[in-house]
């Protein structure tokens, strides 16, 4: 398992507590920086694409990313689109 997020691969799973929630689709930075700021995810109870900021990631363990949770907590997050974005760069 990567120790980093900018190195995450795409479908690596994506839980919170022992449920998995999700795939990571991308990892995102601001601008020219190269820190991840961003997680794009799919999730699959909600069968879109989200932009979860990387400060809900709680750990990167074997199994996957965890996130902070609770998954309700997700619930209201919109759908990502890259292109209203503009100032975020995809990293890898």
């Amino acid at each position: 398992m990567k120790k980093r997020l900018e190195d995450l691969d795409p479908g690596t799973a994506v839980f919170v507590d022992d449920l998995q929630v999700g795939e990571v689709r991308a990892v995102y930075a601001g601008g020219e920086g190269n820190l991840p700021e961003y997680l794009n995810l799919y999730c699959k109870s909600r069968g879109l694409e989200l932009l979860v900021p990387a400060n809900e990631v709680l750990n990167l363990e074997e199994r996957g990313v965890i996130l902070v949770g609770p998954v309700e907590s997700y619930s209201g997050l919109m759908a990502f689109d890259p292109a209203s974005r503009p100032g975020l760069r995809r990293l890898k």
